[in-house]
């Protein structure tokens, strides 16, 4: 946790009434269906202001919602502008990502992206993005443009990281401290051709940023973690 966290905070955990309050909204507001999640877009590369505010409505109480519109092409530039137009302008270029870094995710054969999951038809499981990113690259939020159906399977589980936070509070608030720990888990070193393509990168998964929202990083990925030896974690 910071050294400093803003007053009347909800995840500062030396201040029960603020989490109180803020529980109590949260569940109150959060949606009880998928259904409530959606928005219907005439144009995503121009939201009109009732469709803008209605998505970051869904985002605010949810943080995630569900664009539907008549669009079915693939055109990138139809994410780059959505995030545009709700405030997401500087864009996480991986190293798989396209020339104008978005990242076009579907199953191939062979070639450098057949060797990571996302560019393949296996499962992949829980994970935050970006969880191997140094702190000054988190992932703040994420764009999904679903162009077609797949053959088969394809669906996605989804959380609400302030959920996770709520459940693990209410159940011990000692367990979001010890997961608040700037070391709690590591991702090991990842090497290409002998050589060290990024180092080890450890950091806490659960983090409160400047402006006082709670921030996740994590990854069921057995082979890419390693936590913090410590009785708590």
């Amino acid at each position: 946790m910071p050294a400093a966290v803003l007053a009347d905070n909800p995840f500062d955990l030396d201040d029960d009434a603020a989490y109180r309050r803020w529980r109590e909204r949260k569940l109150a507001d959060s949606p009880r269906s998928a259904d409530d999640l959606l928005v219907e877009v005439a144009d995503p590369l121009r939201l009109t202001a009732t469709e803008r505010a209605a998505l970051l409505d869904r985002c605010e109480r949810a943080n995630m919602a569900v664009y539907v519109s008549a669009r079915a092409d693939a055109d990138s530039a139809i994410p780059r502008r959505i995030g545009e137009q709700l405030g997401l302008r500087t864009l996480d270029v991986n190293v798989m990502a396209d020339d104008d870094g978005i990242s076009p995710l579907s199953a191939v054969a062979a070639g450098p992206r057949s060797g990571f999951i996302p560019y393949t038809n296996r499962a992949i499981r829980w994970h935050t993005d970006g969880y191997y990113n140094p702190p000054p690259r988190r992932i703040r939020a994420m764009i999904l443009h679903c162009v077609q159906r797949a053959e088969s399977g394809g669906e996605n589980r989804l959380l609400d990281h302030e959920l996770t936070y709520i459940a693990l509070r209410e159940a011990d608030p000692a367990h979001v401290r010890a997961l608040m720990l700037s070391d709690a888990m590591t991702i090991p070193a990842r090497s290409e051709e002998g050589e060290v393509a990024r180092g080890d990168q450890a950091g806490p998964v659960f983090s409160i940023d400047a402006g006082g929202r709670l921030h996740m990083r994590y990854t069921a990925r057995t082979r890419s973690i390693a936590w913090k030896d410590d009785p708590a974690v």
